[in-house]
């Protein structure tokens, strides 16, 4: 007869090998310094490439919305704020508001414009100087530059109507909300813009309202003397305007539906401003 066997003679042997291989295993494993498994660990996997998104051209934009050919625009003078399909809807926003202003189209402009520029709109319907401002439209070049964050997208809009020279800056603070909105207009600002790309011209545009700003600020007690010799003289009374209070401290409104006070529709200019290549450069 064959003895049975005791299955809990061999148990502690079994028992020691098996943590012996579990203890080798780990040491394996996990079981190393840490900074060596980090150095030992492979690198995780490059990030997906973004999926660019394909900008459609402006002449391509213009087709498609059926802008008047009098509206130009370069290619390198179109939004670009770094969001492609963000900057096209301010393309189209820009393009579709300058397209209503040449065409003299009141109705598609209003809602495009901020609340007080829709009241000068109004005004400027009554008095006829819409008709007036848009009815000689030859061509307007347009360029497009980032501005803060309260400005958003800056387009500044250069006319050629007949053989003068008339300058728009507009601001688009919301592109989700079209509601532009018409920037003060230094005097004889076309004789200051240097340059034919928009972003210095802009800048030099807002330097010049800066500077008149400053300007309106100093204390002039030349004006008060002056005034008041007049008074005691009687003299003076011809109508010329005291040192310091001339119309060219005072910026003009801006010509055409930002127009916030009477006036012409537009101003003689230079012809040429920025260059042999016309109001901003070549269309």
């Amino acid at each position: 007869m064959t003895p049975s066997r005791n299955p809990s003679v061999r148990r502690p042997d079994a028992i020691r090998t098996l943590l012996a291989a579990l203890v080798l295993t780990l040491a394996a494993c996990g079981g190393g310094d840490s900074a060596e498994q980090a150095e030992t660990a492979p690198p995780p996997p490059p990030p997906a490439p973004k999926e660019e998104v394909a900008s459609e051209s402006v002449a391509d934009v213009m087709k498609r919305l059926g802008i008047d050919r009098r509206v130009k625009m370069d290619e390198s003078e179109r939004p670009g704020m770094g969001d492609v399909a963000a900057d096209t809807r301010r393309l189209e926003a820009v393009l579709k508001f300058f397209d209503a202003m040449v065409k003299g189209d009141a109705d598609r402009l209003r809602p495009m414009l901020s609340k007080a520029d829709q009241e000068t709109l109004e005004l400027m319907l009554k008095d006829g100087q819409w008709a007036a401002a848009t009815g000689g439209i030859d061509r307007v070049t347009l360029g497009c530059c980032a501005g803060s964050e309260q400005e958003g997208c800056v387009t500044l809009a250069v006319f050629t109507i007949g053989d003068r020279f008339d300058a728009q800056l507009w601001n688009l603070p919301d592109v989700e909300k079209v509601a532009f909105v018409a920037v003060a207009q230094p005097p004889g600002i076309l004789e200051q813009l240097k340059g034919s790309k928009t972003e210095p011209r802009v800048k030099q545009w807002n330097d010049s309202l800066r500077a008149m700003s400053e300007r309106a600020k100093q204390p002039d007690e030349k004006v008060e003397l002056g005034q008041q010799d007049r008074s005691i003289g009687g003299e003076g009374g011809d109508g010329e305007s005291a040192p310091g209070g001339s119309p060219s401290d005072t910026p003009d409104a801006p010509k055409g539906p930002g127009k916030r006070k009477p006036g012409g529709p537009s101003v003689p200019a230079p012809k040429g401003p920025g260059g042999p290549g016309g109001p901003a450069g070549p269309g």
